[in-house]
């Protein structure tokens, strides 16, 4: 397997803790991976932005068109990090899996046309509205990664999504961790 991932968001929603994740289920598989962040005023809800590769790969920044998952928190910062998706290869599709919240139309009607064109798969949710139903608004992350592994065309099964949350979780949240992932299953 080899997966190039860039997940966004802003300061603060988990994209660090979604980050653990998807690394705990490719060393579960045995599978080389390497990983960078970087932070903007993350601790003020600037951009937080990770990189993963998974496989055999020299260095751990994705390039621009080449990222075969997106994987964003926010709407905003889908549309900022739209050109690290590559366009359809060899008869697969990137996949583009988005948090649009409130009244964020995701992928704007300018873009649409575009991701269209380059083959790229768009699934949107409003995880935080999941989320604030759970009255836990820090879990719209686990929200959205279940309903990303719900889709055939993520790279891991919901169930590995599953038991790398569980292996990860606190006791204390363990049990919310786990409704959100299901409950994002479920959109």
């Amino acid at each position: 397997m080899k997966c190039q991932t860039v997940i966004a968001g802003v300061g603060g929603q988990g994209v660090l803790f979604a980050a653990k994740i998807l690394t705990e289920i490719a060393r579960s598989r045995n599978l080389p991976v390497l990983g960078s962040q970087t932070f903007g005023m993350a601790q003020r809800g600037g951009s937080v932005m990770t990189h993963l590769k998974i496989g055999p790969f020299d260095s751990p920044l994705v390039c621009e068109g080449e990222a075969d998952l997106l994987l964003a928190l926010d709407g905003t910062e889908a549309h900022r990090t739209l050109p690290f998706l590559r366009a359809a290869r060899d008869g697969k599709s990137a996949l583009c899996v988005v948090n649009a919240s409130g009244t964020q139309a995701f992928p704007d009607a300018r873009v649409a046309p575009l991701l269209a064109d380059m083959g790229v798969l768009v699934h949107s949710c409003n995880a935080d509205a999941v989320a604030l139903e759970l009255k836990q608004p820090l879990v719209a992350n686990l929200v959205l990664l279940g309903f990303g592994a719900s889709r055939e065309e993520f790279p891991f099964d919901y169930e590995e999504v599953v038991a790398a949350t569980e292996a990860l979780s606190a006791p204390k949240h363990r049990s919310v961790n786990l409704e959100a992932l299901e409950r994002g299953r479920m959109l």
